[in-house]
């Protein structure tokens, strides 16, 4: 699901940079951004209620920022999430900020919900994620 969405948003992308616009900034490309940290406000929850996760992520000033997320559903109980981010031909600045997304999660039934938020990729190359847990009453 992640490798369409990121061909798809790479053949827009490239099919936009085909003009000749030197005024702009223009997205060089597109990224699974890893996350620093998770707020989830309440790790206890009702049935039916909607609560908000952030995800912050750290960025180059001047040349990155947050893009989007991707929410995928593994079976009934596991989440995986991930931000991701894009990178522009502008010239970056020294230093970084932190900016994120932010996740409505509203369940429809009751139990413990997993969470799998993207940290990036081990030596090995393997993607590593933090995980929290949610329960559903």
């Amino acid at each position: 699901m992640k490798n369409v969405f990121i061909l798809s948003v790479l053949t827009a992308l490239l099919a936009i940079s085909c003009k000749d616009n030197d005024d702009y900034s223009e997205i060089t490309s597109v990224y699974a951004a890893k996350i620093d940290s998770v707020h989830i406000p309440m790790d206890t929850m009702a049935l039916g209620v909607t609560q908000e996760m952030k995800l912050y992520s750290t960025f180059t000033r001047a040349c990155e920022g947050i893009y989007s997320y991707d929410y995928q559903y593994t079976n009934d109980s596991v989440r995986t999430v991930a931000n991701f981010a894009y990178k522009t031909n502008d010239a970056c600045l020294d230093g970084t900020y932190v900016d994120g997304s932010r996740v409505n999660f509203k369940p429809e039934k009751k139990g413990t919900y997993i969470f799998k938020f993207f940290t990036g990729k081990d030596s090995a190359g393997t993607n590593t994620f933090l995980q929290k847990k949610v329960v559903v009453e």
